[in-house]
């Protein structure tokens, strides 16, 4: 049986982003018992402001759910008098977006990843309670004793330094892993884009595997390699982890590994799902493009993929075509499911290999 979440939001965000916040609270294994919007700047110390805040205390109390999550991420004082205040347990859209990382990550770096950024989440929030501890006051709704506090603080400084070495020497061997199929003449091909967009839906069908999909959010989280034939051209395709708005740097950070695969590939196929309506296509376009600048990927290593082409007619794609063509002189639709337009993306993605390849001959005869 699903836990049962009340869902709190301190802003005027978009519809859509509402909609995102309770799929991602589902995908986490929780059952939205409301979703309670305040139109307004996040309060500084509670989140919500306190009129409406007593408002969910008494909510809180009818409807007994099992964890609050708020949209926005809490600093340790909101936190801390947010569980004073609702008496039960409070996190943040960070926190789960963690929680389903946690459930589905496979390999010994992926949960080495997840503990890492979950202990730099809560290191602040335990020297709260340890200053609050100090000056006298009751330290939330989980606070152990002063000293069992402070240990647990240290513990996890310790664990914290420990994990990041060792994810040092995973990454240093995943570099290596990279060079030498550089060495090897093998080009490196990277499907991303928005998360649920279908990626792992396209890994399958081009390397004939059977990854898991189920259609939510971070369905994949981490990242597999696989040798692809493109119409002529062997190459390297590895599935990435998925894109999704309002994610915070700390997140990005702690999946580095999965961000240098797009980083180093020589192409990277960017999925979008063609099906959403037009302001929902152009919300997770553009929320792909800041990842894509933000982490210095160049356009033309770039081929929009859009996806799910069967599920659309031809004058509800026009307008998301022209978005696209801003942006990209070259684009492919596909449906993966059904396995519409594969050749052609085949023959794309070797014309570009073949374009690159050549370009590095030129250099390599100057």
């Amino acid at each position: 049986m699903n836990s049962r979440a009340i869902l709190l939001i301190a802003d005027d965000i978009e519809e859509n982003k509402i909609r995102e916040f309770e799929l991602l609270t589902e995908a986490g294994g929780y059952t939205v018992l409301d979703t309670i919007i305040q139109r307004r700047r996040p309060d500084s110390r509670y989140y919500l402001g306190l009129g409406k805040l007593n408002e969910i205390e008494k909510m809180v109390k009818d409807l007994k759910p099992d964890v609050v999550i708020t949209y926005h991420q809490l600093n340790p004082i909101q936190y801390v008098n947010l569980e004073r205040k609702l008496r039960t347990r409070v996190m943040d859209r960070v926190w789960l977006i963690l929680e389903i990382f946690e459930k589905r990550a496979g390999s010994k770096e992926a949960k080495l990843q997840i503990e890492l950024t979950r202990l730099r989440l809560e290191i602040p929030r335990v020297r709260e309670f340890i200053r609050l501890a100090k000056m006298g006051e009751q330290i939330g709704f989980y606070g152990g004793g002063e000293y069992a506090i402070e240990a647990y603080y240290r513990h996890m400084i310790r664990r914290a330094s420990s994990i990041r070495r060792t994810l040092e020497r995973i990454r240093r061997r995943r570099e290596s892993l990279v060079m030498r199929r550089k060495d090897y003449g093998l080009p490196q091909v990277a499907l991303t884009g928005y998360t649920s967009a279908g990626k792992t839906t396209l890994f399958n069908r081009l390397a004939r595997e059977v990854k898991y999909v189920d259609g939510k959010p971070f369905a994949t989280l981490d990242t597999y390699s696989r040798l692809v034939y493109f119409d002529g051209i062997n190459a390297i395709l590895t599935d990435t982890i998925g894109f999704i708005d309002d994610l915070p740097p700390l997140l990005i950070e702690s999946f580095y590994a999965t961000i240098a695969e797009v980083l180093n590939a020589d192409l990277i196929l960017f999925m979008m799902d063609v099906s959403d309506y037009y302001q929902e296509f152009y919300r997770k376009f553009m929320s792909s493009l800041r990842v894509f600048t933000d982490l210095g990927i160049p356009r033309d290593k770039v081929l929009p993929v859009l996806n799910k082409i069967d599920l659309v007619d031809g004058s509800s794609i026009d307008d998301k075509l022209a978005l696209v063509k801003q942006w990209f002189s070259e684009y492919v639709m596909i449906s993966a499911k059904l396995g519409v337009g594969i050749d052609e993306l085949r023959k794309a993605v070797r014309g570009r290999l073949e374009a690159l390849n050549n370009r590095k001959n030129e250099i390599s005869k100057e």
